[in-house]
């Protein structure tokens, strides 16, 4: 099998992995959503940043996620709180797909991540790129064989 061959496997792999760890971390939240973090993953900051709340640490966010804890601590479910929002401030409470990529961009490019955690990405990154890698080796060479019969 060739270079280029191998190649393309190792950048499809990287490809996938990266796409399925970025798109979980900025998709999905694992905070339930009767917690603050959980209804505030779904929510844009209300500073002049473009962050997500949920990642958003100044002063307005902050007040922001302390009024979601009333309204949780209160009774009321995610979807209540998220309506109280939207009759609030309108669309612009409401983060849309491309709102939430830009804020964690945002958050990644300007320093919002500690060293270590930026460190095991990487690492995880790479060890799942390298096994995808070997899987789809032994499958190309499993294939290549068949074809040789």
């Amino acid at each position: 099998m060739g270079t280029p061959v191998k190649a393309a496997i190792l950048a499809v792999s990287f490809v996938i992995v990266l796409t399925f760890m970025s798109g979980k971390y900025i998709f999905l939240t694992s905070a339930p959503d009767t917690t603050v973090q959980g209804v505030s993953h779904s929510l844009a900051c209300p500073c002049e940043c473009p962050m997500v709340l949920e990642d958003c640490h100044m002063s307005c966010g902050l007040s922001w996620k302390n009024l979601i804890g009333e309204q949780l601590k209160s009774g009321l479910d995610k979807r209540e709180v998220m309506g109280y929002f939207y009759k609030r401030y309108g669309r612009a409470a409401l983060l849309t797909p491309v709102q939430r990529v830009a804020g964690k961009w945002y958050q990644i490019t300007r320093g919002g991540y500690p060293v270590k955690e930026m460190a095991l990405f990487v690492v995880i990154l790479a060890v799942w790129t390298f096994l995808l890698y070997l899987v789809g080796l032994s499958l190309v060479e499993k294939v290549a064989a068949r074809g040789k019969k």
